[in-house]
């Protein structure tokens, strides 16, 4: 019997959800007094306002981490020469993958291949990828972003565009797709609400 009642409980316990937790990076898990006294670096009974911010779990966790990405040489301090290497970096990237953008932008619409992108690619553009269908006006707009009056923009005139364009100035294409027309010989039943019933 005795047996039975241990295979019982090792099955039983077995099939409960295990977890491994960290309790330094589980802010559920610390009490308001385990956080002060984490906080409280110095045992003074008191928080400056440096300590206070290490009351904030996350932020201190999350800070820390980009603290040792830009610390390079883990050394334990940030140089100034880490510190602007880390953001030319991320400057770079963000540049390669606007030029990539731009690119296959280019790759995509430009039909002709003249490095610009004319009234029609453009219209194509908005419609395809942006999901907006220009108003009447648009060529006048057009016009402005323009710079050459050479017809089409280049890649400059487009970056340009696509920063300042006045995107109110255009429509969703579902709301100018027409609404569709009743087939011939199709007839709707006419019904009347439930108060007009009553009332009848």
């Amino acid at each position: 019997m005795k047996l039975i009642i241990l295979v019982v409980l090792i099955v039983g316990v077995s099939a409960l959800p295990f977890e491994i937790r960290d309790p330094t990076r589980d802010v559920a898990l610390e009490q308001p007094e385990e956080t002060f006294a984490r906080s409280d670096t110095d045992n003074d009974e008191k928080l400056s306002f440096n300590q206070f911010l290490l009351t904030d779990l996350p932020y201190v966790q999350l800070k820390q981490d980009e603290f040792n990405n830009l610390d390079t040489d883990h050394d334990g301090f940030v140089t100034r020469k880490e510190y602007e290497q880390h953001y030319q970096k991320e400057k770079e990237s963000a540049y390669d993958l606007k030029a990539e953008y731009f690119g296959q932008l280019y790759d995509q619409f430009d039909e002709n291949m003249d490095l610009k992108l004319d009234i029609d690619e453009t219209k194509n553009v908005l419609e395809k990828r942006f999901l907006l269908k220009p108003r009447e006006n648009f060529g006048e707009i057009f016009q402005g972003f323009d710079k050459n009056h050479d017809g089409g923009l280049d890649l400059e005139e487009y970056i340009k565009f696509d920063h300042e364009f006045p995107f109110q100035e255009l429509d969703p294409l579902d709301a100018v797709e027409p609404f569709p027309q009743k087939a011939e010989g199709l007839e709707f039943k006419k019904e009347k609400l439930p108060m007009m019933k009553s009332s009848s």
